[in-house]
């Protein structure tokens, strides 16, 4: 697991990844500026007619910018990860690609098509997006202690990004009820994948490159694993099979 991340992290800066992330990246600044937009016209439009004097003063006064600014930033936060997700899982196959160009030419999977990838990053942006909501109250009260909402973040988040990572490098080399088991069958690899990601989201500035990093451990996680169990031994360390490009 170590070793996939340290893999995953140092080709970042491989042409192809770097040229998915700057998409990737100005996509995603876009559809927030958007969001940020759409609430602060939205909070302009609000109408105080009959409110209290005092209450319109007050909404007059910075009140409303106030409440659009702090919108902005709860939707965001509570957004990004899923919202990411879904815009990374547009070029996704590139990443797992130049992964598999690099490492393992002889063990590339067939292109799962932008139809495919939308409908998997789509399932995976929602999946992420209903926990975080379903888990708002809970954020809300770990406040007092600090961590407490950094941790069920990385928890929550890490056991849905996981999983989806995998499926998707594994759809592109087993049919698709296998695929779809395939995290089951590597719980720790989905877990690890899952929690290394969630933990990258949770940082500014590592949390642009998380998905990809994510897709890209996926992928030598499953070509380890698929090279033990073709072998029928335990899985090596990825290391010893990936650390010298071919």
């Amino acid at each position: 697991m170590p070793a996939a991340f340290i893999l995953a992290f140092a080709q970042l800066w491989d042409a192809p990844i770097r040229r998915v992330l700057l998409r990737a990246l100005l996509l995603t600044l876009l559809l927030f500026g958007a969001l940020a937009w759409a609430i602060f016209t939205g909070v302009d439009m609000v109408p105080t007619t009959g409110w209290p004097d005092w209450l319109q003063r007050f909404w007059r006064a910075g009140a409303g910018e106030a409440t659009a600014f702090i919108l902005s930033m709860l939707l965001t936060w509570l957004g990004f990860t899923s919202i990411a997700t879904a815009v990374m899982a547009m070029w996704q196959d590139e990443l797992i690609i130049a992964v598999e160009q690099r490492y393992y030419p002889k063990e590339q999977g067939h292109a799962l098509g932008l139809g495919v990838e939308l409908a998997m990053g789509g399932r995976a942006a929602m999946r992420v997006a209903l926990i975080n909501l379903a888990l708002l109250p809970a954020y809300v009260v770990l406040l007092v202690t600090a961590v407490g909402p950094l941790f069920l973040f990385i928890i929550a988040n890490g056991w849905a990004l996981g999983r989806e990572y995998l499926e998707a490098v594994a759809a592109r080399h087993v049919p698709l009820g296998e695929s779809r088991a395939w995290p089951d069958r590597h719980k720790w690899d989905s877990w690890g994948i899952g929690l290394a990601t969630a933990l990258l989201f949770a940082v500014p500035v590592l949390n642009l490159v998380a998905p990809a990093v994510g897709a890209m451990m996926a992928t030598h996680l499953f070509h380890r694993e698929r090279e033990a169990e073709q072998q029928g031994e335990r899985p090596k360390d990825v290391r010893q099979s990936s650390l010298r490009p071919n």
